[in-house]
């Protein structure tokens, strides 16, 4: 019997499934195992907790484990690559494949498949896949340059929208919520706040503005569904490219991934219905992939 290990290891948890070649023998979840985001110290204490934790569900030793996938962001960068091989191998045996978290979400919705996959976390983008394996990304930019309708986004440019609504005498709440949130005294206060260095993670502020735009507050409504719509205009335009490169195959399919389309029903459907407002015959998985089913199916085939 062989056991293999996925693992979705993000900016604040790490997602873990322990399966045989047919079905899940143990999940868990700890903090995160990223040194970019927790310290080295703190990533291999989340890391051993994390493994004791399936081991302690399975009853496997997991010595025995054939082949691990890690799917996370930053793959780019051949220190990430050796970090989490270096500490996976610590407490798994077998062989460990490290890809980008894009790769294994895709994997989840499409199986090695052609399709689209919306993103849409505390940052955003958009990969599709051709029926060669052929990839390109739409958008995906950073926090700077790009990533709307993520979590830092809808944060800073709802801080934006309401201070273009004070300026024209527009009511909003969520002036008010952030002055709390950040124990701000003054709207100038906010003003130095957020020009503050280092820069503030406008991705905080993302739960205040979906709980205005749930009392009503027209300026945070505006703003999901600008960013919604965005990511339809993204992923319609995926949806086109991979029926240039791909014409022989069938209608492409968009799934999508990330706290906030998975938990945020504004973002969600301006999302959904701008798709398909352009194109109608789109097929929308109904539910957010789970990653960590992309990396198993990946370590099961041994795809890098």
């Amino acid at each position: 019997m062989a056991y293999y290990l996925g693992f979705d290891a993000g900016g604040t948890k790490t997602d873990c499934a322990l399966a045989d070649e047919n079905r899940i023998l143990a999940r868990a979840q700890a903090g995160s195992i990223k040194p970019l985001r927790v310290s080295a110290e703190q990533a291999e204490a989340n890391m051993r907790a994390l493994l004791r934790e399936i081991a302690r569900q399975s009853g496997i030793n997991l010595k025995e484990i054939a082949v691990s996938c890690v799917g996370t962001a930053g793959v780019r960068l051949p220190q990430t690559r050796e970090w989490m091989q270096q500490l996976i191998s610590k407490y798994a045996g077998g062989e460990i494949l490290v890809c980008g978290d894009e790769a294994t979400a895709l994997d989840a919705a499409f199986p090695g498949q052609a399709g689209v996959l919306v993103i849409g976390g505390t940052g955003s983008n958009i990969l599709g896949r051709t029926s060669t394996g052929e990839t390109f990304n739409v958008g995906g930019w950073g926090p700077v340059l790009g990533d709307e309708g993520s979590g830092y986004w809808i944060g800073l440019e709802a801080l934006r929208a309401a201070c273009r609504a004070h300026d024209f005498e527009r009511p909003t709440m969520i002036l008010e919520r952030v002055m709390h949130f950040w124990g701000a005294s003054t709207l100038g206060d906010i003003v130095n706040k957020a020009h503050s260095t280092p820069t503030p993670d406008f991705s905080q502020l993302a739960p205040l503005v979906v709980a205005c735009a749930e009392a009503g507050d027209a300026v945070a409504l505006e703003v999901l569904d600008l960013g919604g719509r965005i990511l339809g205009e993204c992923a319609t335009h995926a949806v086109r490219r991979l029926r240039a490169l791909d014409p022989d195959a069938p209608m492409p399919r968009v799934a999508y991934v990330g706290g906030i389309l998975k938990s945020v029903g504004f973002v969600r459907e301006s999302m959904i219905a701008a798709i398909h407002q352009s194109l109608p015959m789109v097929q929308m998985l109904p539910e957010a992939v789970d990653p960590v089913m992309g990396a198993l199916w990946r370590a099961r085939n041994r795809v890098r």
